[in-house]
C-alpha cells in the first residue's frame, strides 16, 4: 500500500469498488468522524482516537481520502516491527469496543446511538488496512466492510492516479440522486425564464392588457428578473463548485 505523510495531503485514498461504507440510521458512519474521535480522545486515549483518520469523502468519484487528524501531532511515538503494530492496533480496537458495548448498554438514548455508531465504525475489512502512522497505528477504511464484488483492494496515492478503480456502482442512496438529476432539476429555472419572456412580450399583443396599465406593466418582468439574476448566479456557481470537485 502506497502511503504518504505530508501536510495537507491524504494518506491515502480509497474507492468503494474496493470496500463498502457502513452507515446507521441512513447516514454514513464517516460523517461522525469528529463525534467519534473525540468520544475516543476523552474516554480511552489520544492514540485509541488516532485510529481513525479523518475522512473526507467524495461521493461522485466513489472515493474518500484519508488524513491524518491535526490533534495527533503531539503524540511521541517509536516504530517497531509489523506484529507489533497489529498487536498495538488489536489492543487499542478491543478498548474501543468495550467502550462501545458499555455505551449500547446505556439507560440513554444519546448514548446508545452514539455506542452503535461506534460499535460500526471499528469495522474494517482486514489487517491489511491497519497502517503505521508517525504517530502510531490507524485504520484505512474504518466504519468499511469489503465489497463482495471484488475483494482486490484499489488504492489512489492522489487524484487522478487510479488503480484499479472501476464505476462507482454502491454509492449510499442520497448520492444516488445526484447522478439522476439531468434536465429536471432545472424546469424551475427553465420556467422561471419562459415565464419572463412571456411577461416582457405580452403587451405587444394587441388588446390583451387595457392601455392605461401598459405604463405600469413593465414593473412586473423588471421585479422577477431582478428575482432571478441572484438566483441564476448561485445556480451557476455551485455548478462551476461541482465541476472542480470532480
Amino acid at each position: 500500500m502506497n502511503l504518504q505523510f505530508i501536510t495537507g495531503k491524504p494518506v491515502t485514498t480509497t474507492n468503494f469498488n474496493a470496500v463498502q461504507p457502513l452507515g446507521v440510521g441512513g447516514q454514513l458512519v464517516l460523517e461522525q468522524w469528529e463525534v467519534l474521535f473525540q468520544i475516543l480522545k476523552h474516554e480511552i486515549s489520544l492514540q485509541c482516537a488516532g485510529l481513525l483518520l479523518e475522512p473526507v469523502i467524495d461521493r461522485q468519484r466513489g472515493e474518500v481520502d484519508w488524513y491524518l487528524p491535526a490533534d495527533l501531532n503531539s503524540l511521541a511515538y517509536s516504530a517497531g516491527s509489523r506484529d507489533a503494530l497489529l498487536q498495538n492496533a488489536h489492543r487499542l480496537i478491543a478498548q474501543a469496543k468495550q467502550l462501545a458495548q458499555r455505551m449500547v448498554q446505556s439507560s440513554d438514548v444519546v448514548q446508545r446511538q452514539k455506542g452503535a455508531i461506534l460499535a460500526q465504525a471499528l469495522s474494517y475489512p482486514t489487517d491489511e488496512y491497519i497502517i503505521e502512522t508517525p504517530y502510531g497505528p490507524a485504520l484505512v477504511a474504518w466504519g468499511h466492510q469489503s465489497n463482495e464484488t471484488d475483494k482486490k483492494a484499489a488504492f489512489v496515492t492522489a487524484k487522478g492516479d487510479q488503480q484499479g478503480y472501476k464505476s462507482m456502482s454502491i454509492l449510499p442512496a442520497p448520492n444516488l440522486a445526484n447522478h439522476n438529476r439531468g434536465i429536471i432539476s432545472y424546469w424551475p429555472w427553465l420556467f422561471a425564464i419562459l415565464l419572463l419572456l412571456i411577461l416582457t412580450f405580452l403587451p405587444w399583443w394587441e388588446g390583451v392588457i387595457p392601455m392605461q396599465y401598459c405604463r405600469y406593466y413593465w414593473l412586473g418582468p423588471l421585479i422577477l428578473l431582478l428575482l432571478l439574476v441572484p438566483l441564476i448566479a448561485m445556480m451557476l456557481r455551485n455548478r462551476s463548485l461541482s465541476v472542480r470537485g470532480r
